[in-house]
């Protein structure tokens, strides 16, 4: 009885290490992540004193993914497979854009807290849309950015409102995270005027 016990042992003992390596290996591609980067650096006229800034972005619903997201036709939701951001949306873009800010040189501090009682100006932004745009056949054509939000740099707070569209080159998930790279400068650049002419 006991040989038997052990010849089926070593017969069980390969499928068993076949399992454990079913486990260990997948046929599914690596996850990619993609870092976006804040604007090459914009000098803006000094100011005196030099404000300080909080600034907090938030997203809608759906958008709050660390995924790179797209939207069809039929105002589905889905992701790019595998396809990440660094963190999560407005995390991402509250870093990005405090140091395309911090970089102007205009601004005494930035912080990307949610609240500062010191902060001369606050600003304020809500993503409501950062995504590839899909077509009925499920090609990438364009990728659209839009943030609104408010600016406090007063008494009173200013509205504040950035959009872009961008087309997307090719069909590679490179050039879809290019889209949203150019279309974040553009954005950051609508800011940067907005801010201008609201606050001086």
């Amino acid at each position: 009885m006991k040989n038997i016990k052990t010849i089926i042992a070593l017969l069980l003992a390969p499928l068993v290490v076949a399992a454990c390596s079913g486990i260990l290996t997948s046929d599914e591609p690596p996850r990619q992540e993609y870092l976006l980067m804040p604007l090459p650096p914009v000098t803006l006229p000094a100011a005196t004193p030099a404000p300080s800034v909080s600034l907090s972005v938030s997203a809608v619903p759906g958008l709050d993914s660390n995924q790179v997201l797209a939207l069809g036709s039929d105002a589905r939701l889905s992701h790019y497979a595998n396809a990440r951001w660094a963190d999560h949306l407005p995390e991402v873009l509250t870093s990005v854009l405090r140091r395309s800010l911090t970089a102007t040189g205009h601004f005494s501090k930035v912080d990307g807290s949610s609240f500062s009682r010191e902060a001369n100006w606050v600003i304020t932004l809500e993503a409501q849309a950062f995504y590839g745009i899909r077509s009925a056949g499920g090609d990438t054509t364009s990728v659209q950015v839009r943030l609104a939000g408010s600016v406090r740099c007063g008494d009173a707070s200013e509205p504040l409102s950035l959009e872009s569209s961008t087309r997307v080159s090719d069909q590679h998930l490179a050039a879809v995270v290019a889209a949203h790279q150019s279309g974040l400068d553009d954005a950051t650049r609508q800011l940067l005027i907005q801010l201008e002419e609201r606050c001086g």
